[in-house]
């Protein structure tokens, strides 16, 4: 079984011996989790759920093109690309991610000094909420959407988010896996056990720094190490009940001030985390951080040159990835079965393909536009998506519900697919640089890959 180091080990020790932990466990709390937990569900593919669904609307028509003796992979290309406009109002895509901004007050005030959250009223009850989430899940036998609950602070919210009426339940409950985005703080034993029984999939606490004093200075208060307990909560929760969930991921938001101690950073949670050589095992990349370039154009000030963006991707990563490798030596992982820093855990300039390479891509970065030189011929995702602020609004993508540009409908208003089907006619004059510069990685990666596949097709189809 994964261990901890024995190190960090002692300090979960320390805080299960602690009041708040004791009363927990003799309340026999620990042992209901265990009788009435539920498991995570899965999720839906984001890469083939979108290349089926445009295969099967697009096939016919290509083919019939072909027929004709087209032969230019471009215009072929742009078939497959269309979602249809679908006028009788039947089209119903699966939904492969659902971003939920449940609240967007906060209880750190002040508020983290990049935080540019826009305040706006609360519009929806829990009824109104689950509806959304119901309507998105659908048939959810092969996987249900992503959920991806944030704020503000979600938690503020209370039994609403991980009661056994709360949403992370119910979307549980009918195939979807739920993810909640938060500070950290409000992460009580009970909270933390709360979690496990609701099935919650995943868990990202923000944490930009192992430096207490820049930490707090980040997110404006003496917080660093509640932050940590909120953590340790989680974990102590997971080996009591027994099992491997929530999965812990860590934010780290790239700045000016944190970007050469990102390997500290790392150090810091290769020692707060199970100690794994099994690359299937969950507890494997626990912790481990997304790296997020600071975004705003009113965070400037943070927001690191096109120079010590080169230092971070030349040389602070390579720094990163020695001390991953040698993690995995003292594993005694052989050399050829050692795994690289992938997927989420790299950096955002190698997780997709840029235009122009490092050169322009740190350019692009220090004038705040990350996304820009990573955008596809076409937006192939957003109908199998849909984010939603408290506010009821409903957007094609997280990145347009972040900056609220283009709303496509209103949950006191329509539905979740009336809302899609009512962003189709638009959808073909994107994305633009203007208007996407801002997309999420997952979504330039999900978009890059559907594009990849769907040119593999096209290949075929002309060879067949």
């Amino acid at each position: 079984m994964p261990q901890y180091t024995p190190e960090h080990q002692r300090e979960l020790d320390v805080l299960l011996a602690a009041p708040e932990w004791r009363q927990t466990v003799e309340s026999g709390f620990v042992d209901e989790v265990k009788r009435t937990r539920i498991e995570p569900g899965k999720t839906r593919n984001f890469i083939d759920t979108v290349v089926a669904e445009l295969v099967r609307h697009n096939e016919a028509r290509a083919r019939n093109l072909i027929a004709d003796g087209i032969r230019d992979e471009s215009r072929l290309l742009d078939v497959f690309s269309r979602w249809p406009d679908n006028p009788n109002g039947c089209l119903n895509p699966p939904i492969t991610f659902l971003g939920l901004n449940v609240t967007a007050a906060c209880n750190f005030q002040p508020r983290c000094v990049y935080c540019n959250q826009e305040q706006v009223p609360a519009a929806l009850d829990l009824a109104g909420w689950k509806r959304i989430i119901a309507e998105s899940i659908g048939d959810a036998k092969d996987g249900g959407p992503y959920i991806y609950i944030t704020g503000g602070e979600p938690l503020l919210l209370g039994e609403m988010i991980w009661g056994d009426d709360g949403i992370i339940r119910f979307a549980t409950e009918r195939g979807a896996a739920v993810n909640v985005n938060t500070n950290g703080v409000f992460i009580t034993p009970e909270i933390a056990l709360r979690f496990v029984r609701a099935g919650l999939s995943k868990l990202h606490i923000s944490l930009d720094t192992c430096d207490e004093n820049l930490q707090n200075e980040l997110c404006c208060g003496d917080r660093f190490a509640a932050i940590l307990r909120g953590i340790y909560n989680v974990q102590i929760a997971r080996d009591l009940v027994g099992v491997q969930y929530p999965v812990i991921h860590t934010n780290c938001v790239l700045t000016n001030r944190n970007l050469d101690q990102f390997p500290q950073l790392f150090q810091f949670i290769l020692s707060r985390h199970k100690q794994t050589a099994d690359r299937n095992d969950p507890f494997r990349n626990d912790l481990f951080p997304h790296v997020i370039p600071i975004g705003g154009r009113s965070n400037a000030a943070l927001r690191p040159t096109e120079t010590e963006f080169r230092r971070f991707y030349e040389t602070v990563w390579q720094e990163a990835c020695g001390l991953w490798d040698e993690f995995q030596a003292g594993l005694n992982i052989p050399n050829d079965q050692r795994g690289v820093l992938f997927g989420y855990f790299t950096n955002p300039f190698l997780r997709v393909e840029h235009k122009g390479g490092l050169d322009a891509y740190v350019k692009a970065s220090a004038e705040g536009v990350y996304g820009k030189l990573a955008l596809s011929r076409h937006c192939y995702v957003a109908p199998t998506q849909a984010s939603y602020t408290s506010d009821g609004l409903q957007f094609r993508c997280g990145s347009h519900a972040i900056r609220r540009i283009m709303p496509i409908g209103n949950a006191n208003e329509n539905g979740l697919f009336d809302g899609i089907r009512r962003g189709i006619p638009g959808l073909a004059e994107l994305p633009q640089e203007d208007l996407c510069f801002g997309c999420a990685l997952a979504t330039l990666y999900i978009n890059q890959s559907v594009e990849g596949k769907l040119k593999e097709k096209v290949k075929a189809m002309l060879v067949g």
